[in-house]
């Protein structure tokens, strides 16, 4: 199993059972090394079949966040796609179907981590769905040399879909300051029970 996407369960799990106290204490990345730590040592009860439904239904989400890009047209035909995520083979734009050039970024997920970027030029259409490392590094490229559309989609009732989208709703002032012109905001509720909020520098084409 890849580490860092056992180590964001962990940290989605450690949000949802109303841990938050403790992740502010240690930092998210800090907290998801102790778990991952701990697991490892066998000090840390792990449970596979949630795990693996977990998994299944992270993938779905991502899947649906860029479904709901290309709908809306915040993504469209030929656009160069760069995406920041965990691991290789799980992203929000590969199983949408669009001729596009596709790039992907891993980096941890956590907004209290910070390191050297994994990219230095950011040349087309930043995706973020999540809190990652180096994000707003990333960001602050992407208005150079192209656009981004940031934001999550998750379940409205978990706390872990709620401190995300807290973290946008703080820094989308910066994000205004950043683009040329507006930053878009989207706050929408998926009558599957799901919440997506974005913030985008390329607005929709037909609004």
């Amino acid at each position: 199993m890849a580490e860092n996407l056992i180590k964001k369960y962990l940290l989605e799990k450690a949000f949802d059972n109303g841990k938050q106290d403790d992740v502010m204490k240690f930092g998210e990345y800090g907290y998801q090394q102790m778990l991952y730590e701990q697991l490892k040592k066998g000090e840390l009860n792990f449970d596979e079949k949630d795990f693996d439904d977990w998994l299944k239904n992270y993938k779905l989400k991502r899947t649906l966040f860029g479904l709901y890009l290309l709908d809306k047209q915040y993504i469209s035909d030929g656009d160069k796609i760069i995406e920041v995520t965990e691991d290789k083979n799980y992203g929000s734009i590969g199983e949408v179907t669009v001729n596009n050039e596709r790039e992907k970024i891993i980096e941890l997920s956590g907004d209290s981590y910070c390191t050297r970027p994994s990219k230095n030029n950011i040349n087309g259409h930043l995706v973020i769905n999540g809190i990652y490392a180096n994000q707003m590094i990333y960001l602050a490229r992407s208005c150079c040399n192209g656009a981004f559309t940031v934001g999550y989609y998750g379940d409205k009732n978990s706390l872990y879909t709620k401190h995300i989208i807290d973290y946008y709703k703080r820094i989308k002032r910066c994000l205004q300051t950043m683009t040329k012109d507006s930053c878009e905001t989207v706050e929408d509720h998926i009558f599957s029970g799901d919440k997506i909020y974005l913030l985008s520098s390329k607005p929709r084409k037909n609004k």
